[in-house]
């Protein structure tokens, strides 16, 4: 029986406590445990660079952005970057595209008032790139030689309408298993509207915190997922889930101290590892096609994930 598919998400970056080796490494681990991908942040990193490495040290697992921020880079060196990844991996790299946050982009001196609009025109561009199509620079343009799927983070009914319209595949965080039923509706909206695409592939990350003690998982969750609070892209999707006075309290900078229970245990996987995987099931009777386990931060975090979900051992 074929296993069932499965991603991991990390955030590879010297801050909290990675090296070149650890992210080579844990890609290997990750590929030996049968996952069938393994995706970067875009978190003080280059996301693009970071698949390709992994997958320079991988032979199976699908690489991937999750997500290549949209405002630091021309799509015609984004569409070059990923046709390459592509290539060199017969085909393994998922280009997974955002506009990241106003926090993030405000640091970086970006104007996202148009936030909407620039996904879609950067993505609608980036295909085009891939396809071969734009006038000639150097040379003429010419197709990419291996398919590069491309997938946009939306997280609201208008904005998962919107990038179903014209990507391969979605990338919301932070959804119940009720509203991955919800954005059915959303989803088969979009596809109306391109019908030739086929099927929207609906990825979903899910922050995964393994362990017998539920509150000391709580408080590892509120430590990771703390910043996330303080977006407002976030707090919106918080109030539209119906945690109204979880949002309130995010609005107010209250941010650890606002992740309710409640709230944590409807958007993570937490407790013991069979307690997870049934969690995880009731993820994909709801529709999530790829699971997207968003691991701790830190190396050892990304592994304790990689061992409890593994279909083999992994070497220590």
């Amino acid at each position: 029986m074929d296993r069932e598919r499965l991603g991991l998400a990390v955030v590879p970056v010297a801050a909290v406590g990675w090296t070149t080796e650890d992210i080579q490494n844990v890609a290997r681990e990750a590929e030996s445990a049968g996952f069938e991908a393994i995706f970067t942040t875009e978190v003080n990193n280059d996301a693009i660079a970071t698949a390709q490495f992994m997958g320079a040290a991988t032979e199976r697992i699908h690489v991937g952005t999750w997500i290549a921020n949209v405002y630091l880079r021309h799509p015609y060196v984004c569409a070059q970057g990923a046709a390459l990844i592509a290539a060199s991996t017969g085909g393994r790299f998922i280009l997974g595209l955002g506009v990241s946050h106003q926090p993030v982009n405000g640091a970086l001196k970006i104007d996202m008032s148009n936030a909407g609009e620039d996904v879609r025109q950067y993505t609608a561009d980036v295909q085009a790139w891939l396809r071969g199509e734009g006038p000639a620079t150097h040379l003429p343009q010419m197709p990419a030689p291996r398919k590069v799927p491309v997938y946009v983070a939306a997280i609201t009914s208008r904005t998962v309408e919107h990038a179903a319209e014209l990507a391969d595949g979605i990338m919301p965080i932070f959804w119940s298993p009720d509203r991955v039923r919800k954005s059915k509706t959303w989803i088969e909206r979009g596809r109306a509207k391109a019908p030739g695409l086929g099927h929207c592939d609906l990825t979903l990350g899910i922050p995964t915190f393994i362990g017998d003690d539920i509150e000391a998982l709580r408080r590892t969750a509120r430590q990771n997922l703390a910043l996330y609070t303080y977006f407002p892209f976030f707090q919106k999707l918080f109030r539209a889930s119906g945690f109204t006075a979880e949002a309130q309290q995010m609005e107010l900078g209250a941010g650890a101290d606002s992740l309710s229970n409640d709230l944590l245990d409807s958007i993570c996987l937490i407790g013991p590892v069979e307690s997870c995987k049934e969690q995880l099931a009731e993820y994909r009777a709801a529709g999530v096609d790829l699971p997207i386990l968003m691991a701790p931060l830190g190396v050892e975090g990304a592994r304790t994930v990689i061992s409890a979900f593994s279909a083999a051992p992994v070497a220590a």
